[in-house]
């Protein structure tokens, strides 16, 4: 009974660029793939496909189930609202005729087509089931560093360098699924605690930058599908092939998303 009241109170938050827990129970193996995720609105206060996406390519490699590095490179671009406010006006303004920008918190958000280019590193450490006395699920605890650099019509008119670091800790829980068909599921619920810190050049200071710290959370749930090639047997094959859609919050908004790629063990 227990087990099952910490197992609620772990999967509770979601009701929430790394290969957590694709890789098998105790084996060792290599991911390359490919993502993508559009924001969506649910709720109705706009468009329902937001201009508002991004792609990555993630390599990773997991050392005998316990041990996860990968390396992730994207890109992502932001437009959420039909219109604009600048905090340097205080009134709506067009940023072609006036060029402006809010470094606020939420950046992203208050200004139109923010470009965001970067890449990210993560080590994961996947907890031993066996310690856990046989735990109903598979948790994993992780690190993730990241550097960023934005773009936008506006800063260019601007001639203001922006660019940001975070770091973030990540938790997973997951579960192996067997089944009659050519394919394992392993949901996945994935919580990304991130710290960020942003830079762009200062007007006070010449040949100075400013900067101003954001956090947020970052929530996941993914069901990858990994296809085994052939019949399933106990000797895994060369190579996987497997697709994951998901859906998460990402910066305070809805996004859904895919990503496919091969496992090489």
């Amino acid at each position: 009974m227990k087990k099952i009241i910490v197992t609620l109170l772990l999967l509770f938050p979601t009701i929430l660029s790394s290969q957590t827990h694709l890789v098998k129970e105790g084996k060792t193996a290599t991911t390359v793939s490919f993502g993508y995720d559009q924001n969506v609105d649910f709720f109705g206060e706009g468009k329902f496909l937001r201009d508002s996406y991004g792609n990555g390519i993630n390599i990773g490699y997991v050392y005998n189930g316990m041990f996860g590095l990968d390396f992730a490179y994207g890109y992502s671009s932001y437009d959420r609202k039909d219109s604009y406010a600048f905090d340097l006006t205080g009134e709506q303004s067009n940023p072609d005729g006036c060029p402006c920008f809010n470094f606020t918190e939420s950046f992203r958000s208050d200004n139109p087509k923010v470009g965001d280019k970067g890449f990210s590193l993560g080590l994961t450490y996947y907890l031993d089931p066996a310690q856990l006395n046989d735990f109903p699920v598979n948790l994993s605890v992780g690190l993730r560093y990241e550097s960023s650099t934005f773009s936008s019509v506006a800063l260019d008119s601007l001639d203001q360098d922006f660019y940001g670091k975070s770091y973030g800790v990540e938790f997973g829980v997951s579960k192996e699924i067997e089944t009659d068909a050519q394919f394992i599921i392993i949901p996945r619920l994935k919580i990304n605690m991130i710290r960020e810190r942003n830079i762009y050049d200062s007007d006070v200071e010449l040949d100075g930058t400013t900067s101003f710290n954001a956090s947020g959370v970052y929530t996941e749930l993914a069901l990858p599908f990994i296809f085994e090639p052939g019949v399933v047997t106990d000797e895994s094959s060369s190579s996987q092939f497997f697709a994951e859609p998901s859906i998460s919050n990402k910066y305070g908004t809805t996004h859904i998303g895919i990503r496919f790629g091969f496992l090489f063990n």
